[in-house]
This record gives C-alpha cells, sequence and structure tokens, in this order.
C-alpha cells in the first residue's frame, strides 16, 4: 500500500488554506468597508442637514421632499467616498493580516505572494465593475432630482438669473455668434455680433445691441443693428432698428448648467458632447471632463486596493500607525491631484484626458515602486 506523498499532502494543505483566507478576506473587507463607510455617510449626512435646516425652514420644503432628497443623495455620496473607502479599508484589512503575521507564514509556507493578493484582485474588480454600472448608468436619474432640489431649495445649482461668460456659438459651417451677455430667464442676449466667413476670409459681420427670442413665430429679433459686408476694395453698412434673425439655434443651446453633465448617462453624455462640439459651445470642456472622470474612477479602484495591499502587506516592526499614516498621506495626495486635474480640465486643457488620468498614472508609478520594494 503506497503511503500518501508529503508534498501532495502539504499542497492540499496550501489550497485548503487559502480557501479559508479568501473567505475570511472576503468577508473582513467588506464588512469593514460597509461600516466605515456608513459611519462616514451618517456623519456627512448630519453635517449636511445641520447646515440646510434654515434653508428648509424658509422655502417651508416638505419632510417627504426632504427625506426623497437624502434617499437620492445616498448613491451620489457613496460614488463620491467610495475609491478613499476601499484604499482604507485595504490598509486596515491587510495591516491586521500582517501584524499578526498570517501573511509571513503563508509566504514561508511555499504560498506565491501573487496568490496571497489574489482575493484583493478579485474584490477589486468586483468594486470596478459596480461603481462603472454606478457612474455611467445608475446614477444619472438621481443625479437629476438632486441637482434639481439643490438649486430650487439650497441655491447650490446654476441659477438663470446669473448672466454667463462670454458666450461663442457655431450657428452654421462658416457663421460664429457672439454674446458679451445672455440671460436664460427672459431668452434675451445683449451685446452680439454674428460673423460669417469663406474658407478664413471674414465677409460679412452683424452686430447689434440686443438679441431676443420669439417663441411665437421660433425667430431670433435683433434691435439697433449694424451690417458690415467686405468686398475685396470695399465694404457696405447698413443698419436698422429691428431685424428678423432666422438663426439655426434654439434657447436651450444657450444653456450652460455645468451640473446637467451628472444627470446624463454615458451614452447620453456621449451625445451632449456631440452637439455642443458641432454648435462650438465653449462649454463641451466640462462635459469632456465629466466624461473621463467616469472611466478613470473604476481604475482607480483598482490602483488604490493594489497600492493599499503593497503598502499594508509587510509586518510592522513599531506598530500599525506608520502605515495607517502613510496611508492617510497618499489618500490626501490622490485627492488634491484628482482635485487639481478636474480644475486644470475644466479650465480649458490643451491635453484632458492626460490630466484626467495623472493620477491614476502617478499611483500606478508608486504601485510598481512598492512591489519592487515588498520582501516576496
Amino acid at each position: 500500500m503506497e503511503k500518501p506523498c508529503p508534498s501532495n499532502h502539504h499542497e492540499k494543505n496550501l489550497i485548503s488554506i487559502m480557501k479559508l483566507l479568501d473567505k475570511y478576506i472576503f468577508k473582513k473587507f467588506f464588512g469593514t468597508f460597509l461600516v466605515m463607510l456608513g459611519v462616514i455617510i451618517i456623519l456627512i449626512m448630519l453635517i449636511h442637514v445641520t447646515e440646510n435646516v434654515s434653508n428648509f425652514k424658509k422655502y417651508k420644503v416638505p419632510f417627504k421632499e426632504i427625506f426623497h432628497y437624502y434617499c437620492v443623495l445616498l448613491p451620489y455620496m457613496v460614488n463620491l467616498l467610495a475609491p478613499i473607502i476601499v484604499f482604507a479599508t485595504t490598509i486596515w484589512v491587510t495591516t491586521r493580516l500582517a501584524q499578526r503575521s498570517e501573511i509571513i507564514a503563508l509566504l514561508s509556507g511555499g504560498v506565491r505572494f501573487n496568490r496571497v493578493a489574489k482575493p484583493y484582485l478579485m474584490i477589486a474588480w468586483m468594486l470596478t465593475g459596480a461603481n462603472f454600472y454606478l457612474t455611467g448608468w445608475l446614477l444619472a436619474g438621481a443625479s437629476k432630482e438632486r441637482i434639481k432640489f439643490e438649486t430650487k431649495y439650497l441655491n447650490m445649482g446654476f441659477t438663470n438669473n446669473t448672466p454667463p461668460p462670454y458666450l461663442h456659438l457655431k450657428t452654421g459651417p462658416d457663421q460664429y455668434l457672439h454674446i458679451h451677455t445672455y440671460y436664460a430667464h427672459i431668452n434675451t442676449g445683449y451685446d452680439i455680433s454674428l460673423d460669417s466667413y469663406k474658407n478664413t476670409e471674414l465677409l460679412e459681420r452683424l452686430h447689434a445691441a440686443v438679441i431676443t427670442w420669439n417663441a411665437t413665430d421660433q425667430v431670433w429679433i435683433l434691435q439697433s443693428w449694424k451690417k458690415r459686408t467686405f468686398f475685396p476694395k470695399h465694404e457696405e453698412i447698413t443698419e436698422g432698428h429691428s431685424l428678423t434673425l432666422p438663426l439655426e439655434i434654439h434657447p436651450e443651446d444657450f444653456e450652460i448648467n455645468p451640473n446637467l453633465k451628472e444627470g446624463l448617462t454615458l451614452p447620453e453624455l456621449d451625445i451632449h458632447i456631440q452637439k455642443l462640439m458641432a454648435k462650438g459651445n465653449d462649454n463641451v470642456r466640462f462635459f469632456k471632463a465629466e466624461k473621463y472622470i467616469r472611466y478613470m474612477t473604476p481604475f482607480a479602484i483598482i490602483i488604490l486596493i493594489a497600492l493599499g495591499f503593497l503598502v499594508a502587506v509587510h509586518k510592522p516592526r513599531s506598530g500599525v500607525g506608520g502605515q495607517i499614516t502613510l496611508g492617510f498621506i497618499l489618500a490626501c495626495f490622490y485627492i488634491s491631484l484628482f482635485l487639481s486635474s478636474k480644475i486644470v480640465v475644466e479650465a480649458q486643457s490643451a491635453h484632458p484626458l492626460l490630466n484626467i488620468w495623472m493620477p491614476n498614472i502617478i499611483f500606478s508609478i508608486l504601485c510598481i515602486i512598492f512591489y519592487r520594494l515588498v520582501p516576496k
């Protein structure tokens, strides 16, 4: 009768231990993640209610509307906090394992380092998929309700009474409209000019003091207008008090509410970007930034989990304080990078895609550095 091979028996034990470890990491990770996320969201909600209770009283907002608002605010907060909470959770769970020498014991017993990291990568891909679906589709409907409430009661959204900066719109293949000040609530603009080109040569410039939308006839009316027509050797000037102008634009084309982007699904965002680009609207940068962020954020979860694991995987010599402090510093650094990138892109960046992905690129490099430094 053959005796069982010791190496096979040892290998089976390792496989069994790793399966138990996978279940343990999954349980600990999601348990810690939900607790951290829940505590932080409750604190933020309480602060939010305290800061806005005066507005609720001022506008006499019904409790039902307030409750509904915080229900639609919840997924927004989850999406906003998830990457950093995931990073903190990874460091906490891994540090606890390393402190009890469990990871060292596995590596000493013949388990490969990449196998120890496997449950973390599985969690990362699960959360990445969930985050992509949440930001790409599910969050859009809730964001519309949230923005509507904030604009109406909390004065947090865009108000149509506030004139935007100088507007530029493409109204035809070779025609561009420039408006110095436009008030959306009365569909009226001031100090406008309409330029018509042939190739790069300016053929005609129409200037007017006021432009107003006539909803009945669906046309624009210019007041106090002057038109200059350019010829090779001279120019002609005509002027008048009122002029009807059938431009291929609608008052909704002047909508520049940056928050509108949050209420669009990814397919709707693509359509809206194409529409704004076709009309030469400068505010397309806000919507492009939103699109890039929605693709960047899910991958940020993978990078942050990998970095958190690599930071905390080795056993600390002087307690866990140093690793937690390092994790906190890295988290603050990531948030600063992300906010800076977003501001740069929305301020008209020459390379918006690169700017938005810069935090992920930098932290991917940090992952490679920590991976080489970690003893395996």
